[in-house]
């Protein structure tokens, strides 16, 4: 599967589930030094945390999307400031 399909599922999956302000593409896929191999990396953005639960069924879900990629989800209101502000300098809204 390509890989914007990936991202475009992802994205679905997420805002049907977590309603959020906003999700970011970040990491490698938006910095031009992906390679062939390299996992696919959304943020959450909201006004709070993320439920637990509302994130496992989010990582369930995207489980189901048929590629070998990794896609790795981040609550960027569950992670230190620092994180955060690293993973926003390049990332893209989807």
């Amino acid at each position: 599967m390509e890989v914007n399909k990936i991202i475009t599922d992802a994205a679905k999956i997420i805002k049907k589930n977590a309603r959020p302000q906003s999700v970011v593409l970040f990491g490698s896929w938006t910095n031009n030094t992906a390679l062939p191999t390299s996992d696919i990396d959304i943020g959450i953005l909201d006004k709070q945390k993320i439920p637990f639960s509302v994130m496992i069924k989010i990582k369930q879900e995207i489980e189901n999307i048929p590629t070998l990629r990794s896609i790795d989800i981040v609550d960027l209101n569950a992670v230190d400031d620092r994180f955060k502000k690293y993973a926003l300098i390049h990332a893209k809204k989807i």
